[in-house]
């Protein structure tokens, strides 16, 4: 498998804006999402197989939080372990520079997205009702805590070590 991880940047925009108008019902444009690259408080990566972008994903940084703010894999590419690897990334990256939790929002029908965050750690915490339109959904508020704890980290180096191994290329 030659999927290699690296941060976004401009050369990106085109390739994710094509894979979120396939996943999302409200995707962002080329403009927002240049101005996301500029953020000091945000970290976001791509997952590419060859020359093309397959999936992404990004965090907001707030004090000692991490925020995963979207997470989007090519529907054409899913299951393969690309949104795992991109999470355990922006977790380890988030441990690297002093995060001691993250959080996210799930659409309470993604059941399968659900067993992929609970598998990292992650934890229901709450509801946020109506979150999501086009269809309407509830948010499922989920939450990583003590995220740099010897047995978050052993956790996520056990599932990322179950994944399929990918080039030297990943993102560090």
């Amino acid at each position: 498998m030659s999927v290699v991880l690296e941060p976004m940047a401009g050369r990106h925009v085109d390739a994710v804006c094509a894979i979120d108008s396939r996943c999302f019902s409200r995707p962002w444009s080329a403009a927002q999402w240049r101005t996301e690259l500029t953020a000091a408080d945000r970290t976001h990566l791509v997952a590419r197989d060859s020359d093309q972008v397959v999936a992404h994903a990004g965090t907001l940084r707030v004090l000692d939080e991490l925020h995963i703010t979207t997470v989007a894999v090519d529907p054409d590419h899913e299951g393969k372990g690309h949104g795992t690897r991109l999470c355990i990334e922006l977790l380890r990256l988030g441990i690297a520079t002093g995060a001691t939790a993250a959080t996210l929002e799930v659409r309470a029908q993604a059941h399968r997205t659900q067993r992929l965050y609970g598998r990292l750690g992650f934890a229901p915490a709450g509801i946020r009702s109506r979150y999501y339109d086009r269809p309407t959904d509830d948010a499922v508020i989920m939450w990583l805590h003590d995220l740099d704890s010897p047995e978050i980290v052993e956790r996520l180096d056990r599932v990322a070590a179950e994944l399929l191994p990918i080039s030297d290329g990943a993102a560090s």
